[in-house]
C-alpha cells in the first residue's frame, strides 16, 4: 500500500510560496514590464515600442503599425490602423512582437501601455522574497459587515492616477487586543474578497505601500483571513506597475506579523 505523508501547515505554506514565486518570475509576469505609457488623445509613438498609439477617451484605442514592426494580434499581422477595445475597469488586449509582448491596458481613468519582455532588467536580477515564518494563529476568523455595494476609489502606484473598486462590506478583528476592521473589495456574491491593506511592519521588513490578501467567506456573517498568505503587489517590484494602493482605513495601526517581507529583507 502506497506510503502516503500529509504536509505539515509549514510544508503547505512553502508550497504555496513557492507557486507564488513561480507567478512572479514566468516570461511575461509582473516582473517583466519595461516601461509604462499613458496613452492620449493624439496618435504618438513611443520609446521601445512599434507603432503610434492613441485613445478616444471612451476606451478606443487605435494603433498603426507598418509591416516591419512585427507585431501580431491574435495570431494574424497587425498592420496599418488597428483599433482594441472598448476598455474598462482592469481590461487588457496582449500583442504579441516575436519575444515580446504589448499589454495594453485600462487602468482607472486612462489606458495604459505597457512592454513585457522576458529578458527586463527586474525579471533577470529577481533575487526572490521572503516571507515570516508560518504561523497558524495568522488565520484570522472575523466578522463581516456588509453593505450595499459601494464603489471606492483609491490611489494607484502609478503617480497621479486612481481606480474604483466595488466594494461589499468590511471585515472586523482584533489584533493583540486592538480592534481593526479592512474594506474589503470584490463582487457582492464572490465566495472570496480582497483585502488592500498596510501594517506597522511596513516601517522596517514588509512592503509599506501595500500588500494583498484574500478575506475567505464562511457564511454571511464570518470572513477567514490567512495573513500568511499575504503578498506584496508588483509595485514592490517594478516601476512599471499600476497597483491600488489601500484606502486610508486599511493602513492599520498594528503590526501584521505574517506573508510576504519586502523585497531584500531577509
Amino acid at each position: 500500500m502506497p506510503h502516503t505523508t500529509e504536509l505539515t501547515f509549514a510544508d503547505a505554506h512553502a508550497a504555496w510560496h513557492a507557486s507564488i514565486e513561480t507567478q512572479r518570475t514566468a516570461p511575461y509576469g509582473p516582473l517583466s514590464a519595461t516601461a509604462l505609457y499613458w496613452l492620449g488623445a493624439e496618435p504618438q509613438d513611443f520609446p521601445g515600442v512599434p507603432g503610434l498609439w492613441s485613445t478616444d477617451g471612451a476606451g478606443i484605442v487605435t494603433a498603426w503599425f507598418v509591416s516591419g514592426d512585427g507585431v501580431t494580434l491574435d495570431g494574424a499581422a497587425a498592420q496599418g490602423a488597428v483599433t482594441l477595445g472598448p476598455l474598462s475597469g482592469t481590461d487588457s488586449v496582449v500583442l504579441e512582437w516575436g519575444e515580446r509582448r504589448i499589454e495594453v491596458a485600462a487602468r482607472g481613468d486612462g489606458i495604459a501601455l505597457r512592454p513585457r519582455d522576458p529578458a527586463s532588467p527586474d525579471r533577470a536580477e529577481y533575487a526572490g522574497t521572503e516571507t515570516f515564518p508560518a504561523d497558524p494563529d495568522w488565520i484570522v476568523t472575523a466578522r463581516y459587515v456588509p453593505r450595499d455595494p459601494e464603489t471606492v476609489v483609491v490611489d494607484s502606484a502609478a503617480a497621479g492616477r486612481t481606480q474604483q473598486y466595488a466594494s461589499p462590506g468590511r471585515a472586523e478583528f482584533t489584533v493583540d487586543g486592538v480592534p481593526v476592521a479592512l474594506t474589503l473589495f470584490g463582487e457582492e456574491e464572490s465566495p472570496t474578497l480582497q483585502a488592500i491593506f498596510a501594517d506597522a511592519t511596513g516601517t522596517d521588513v514588509t512592503f509599506p505601500a501595500a500588500r494583498f490578501a484574500q478575506a475567505v467567506r464562511v457564511d454571511a456573517e464570518t470572513v477567514v483571513i490567512d495573513f500568511n498568505r499575504a503578498v506584496n503587489p508588483p509595485c514592490a517590484y517594478s516601476a512599471s506597475a499600476t497597483c491600488p494602493l489601500p484606502p486610508a482605513e486599511n493602513r492599520l495601526p498594528v503590526r501584521i506579523e505574517a506573508g510576504e517581507l519586502r523585497p531584500g529583507v531577509r
